[in-house]
C-alpha cells in the first residue's frame, strides 16, 4: 500500500496558479499538478512525490444559486 497523506494549504502556502511541494520546495502549477500528477522537481529526478488535488465545493445555506427572488 502506498503511503499517503493530506496537507491542508493555507493562503501562506499557494502561490499564484501554484503550490511548492511539501517534499522538496519545487514550484509546482496546478496545470501541471492535474496533467501529471507529479512535482516539476520529479522531472529533474530529484523527487518522487506524487501531487493531487481535492476540489471541494459548499452550497451556501440560502439555498441554489439563481433562486433569488
Amino acid at each position: 500500500m502506498s503511503d499517503r497523506r493530506r496537507i491542508r494549504l493555507s493562503e501562506d502556502d499557494a502561490m499564484e496558479r501554484g503550490v511548492r511541494c511539501p517534499n522538496c520546495g519545487s514550484y509546482t502549477s496546478f496545470t501541471d499538478i492535474v496533467a501529471t500528477g507529479r512535482c516539476r522537481g520529479a522531472w529533474r529526478g530529484d523527487c518522487a512525490t506524487r501531487l493531487g488535488l481535492d476540489l471541494i465545493v459548499e452550497r451556501p445555506s440560502q439555498g441554489r444559486r439563481g433562486d433569488e427572488a
